[in-house]
């Protein structure tokens, strides 16, 4: 019983390390497919927030890479050992040529973990979109508990438009090992009311 509850205990007080530290963000960025929130500290945006109903899927990626938008500063990849880690994901914007090319800007990308990036956070990439097949969607995803210009870890928030519950929401740590779900602190921080608001503010 003792060893129960000092696992618990120990669970508890690493759920509580994960503080969600979300940067505040200097300007807003419309990029007609989505909104992003970019943060001079981090060099690119705070999170993003999209509205989406059947979204993308897969889709050739054939010609796109990553650019600066306006000339705005962005953490330097080469040799990192990091991901550019899409927020908005390429394929769900497979609408059109448009909508895929603002996926490619630096606006839109983290430094992630390859574990991470082609891992869990995939995984939920695709649990989205199947979501958006049967009900408009609003996301909200970044990263969060920065060290430098790298996050500790990378969270994603979906609501139900219709219904306007919590579809889901995960944190996971930036190497792909911590995995937490329906994160109460993560929804508290920005429930449905706040990043609609975010999500109209010119």
């Amino acid at each position: 019983m003792k060893k129960i509850l000092l696992i618990l205990l120990f669970f508890n007080i690493f759920i509580f390390s994960f503080a969600q530290d979300i940067k505040q963000y200097d300007e807003i960025i419309d990029m007609t497919y989505y909104k992003a929130y970019y943060c001079k500290d981090i060099q690119t945006s705070s999170f993003v927030i999209y509205k989406m109903h059947k979204g993308g899927g897969e889709t050739s990626r054939k010609g796109l890479t990553f650019k600066s938008y306006k000339g705005l500063p962005h953490y330097d990849y080469n040799k990192s050992g990091y991901d550019r880690g899409h927020l908005v994901p390429a394929e769900d914007m497979a609408y059109s040529k448009s909508s895929l090319k603002s996926t490619f800007y630096y606006i839109n990308c983290i430094p992630q973990h390859p574990s991470m990036n082609r891992g869990p956070w995939r995984r939920y990439e695709t649990l989205t979109r199947t979501l958006s097949q049967t009900d408009s969607i609003l996301v909200i995803c970044g990263g969060c508990d920065y060290e430098g210009l790298i996050p500790k870890n990378c969270f994603k928030i979906v609501y139900n438009l219709r219904t306007r519950r919590c579809m889901f929401s995960v944190l996971i740590s930036n190497d792909g090992k911590m995995l937490i779900i329906d994160e109460k602190k993560l929804k508290q921080k920005l429930p449905l009311t706040k990043a609609l608001q975010l999500y109209n503010k010119k």
